[in-house]
């Protein structure tokens, strides 16, 4: 009987163990957790609400986070089910960076509305016409460029 029961908790516990190690995948960061904070080797995604379909996107803007304390991986859009309605729906944009070593740099996102950032999805940050306004909130698109700026600590 107790062979049993150690069993029964022994699979629930590795994968609770496993699943911090990031063996499920990086943690993910949404637009309201602007600090994160990984050990040195791990995966980490910024994942920001947009409609890439109707041409809102976010671009990594300079300057670039420093490249000997993180180095982005890749680049994701993922749409909702718009239920037919025309317009599209929304989404998120995700950016995963893998932390290299120690340090802290900041990460700064553009986000362009609407086209007003002549670039596509995946293409390096355009430069807007105008300047963007820094943003401290979690609600991007009250304005036409804005910037979200993560301040990461790999330790």
């Amino acid at each position: 009987m107790r062979n049993r029961l150690v069993a029964a908790f022994a699979l629930p516990l590795s994968a609770l163990a496993l699943a911090g190690c990031g063996l499920f995948g990086p943690e993910t960061y949404e637009v309201d957790e602007r600090s994160v904070e990984v050990e040195a080797g791990d995966e980490f995604t910024l994942s920001v609400p947009a409609s890439p379909s109707l041409g809102e996107n976010w671009y990594v803007a300079d300057p670039r986070p420093d490249r000997d304390v993180v180095r982005l991986q890749g680049q994701d859009e993922e749409y909702e089910d718009d239920g037919g309605n025309v317009g599209g729906g929304g989404g998120t944009q995700s950016f995963t960076f893998r932390a290299v070593e120690p340090g802290t740099t900041k990460i700064k996102l553009l986000y362009c509305k609407l086209g007003t950032c002549a670039a596509k999805f995946g293409d390096p940050a355009p430069s807007p016409s105008g300047s963007p306004i820094p943003v401290a909130s979690g609600s991007p698109g009250e304005n036409d460029r804005e910037y979200f700026i993560y301040t990461v600590t790999v330790r």
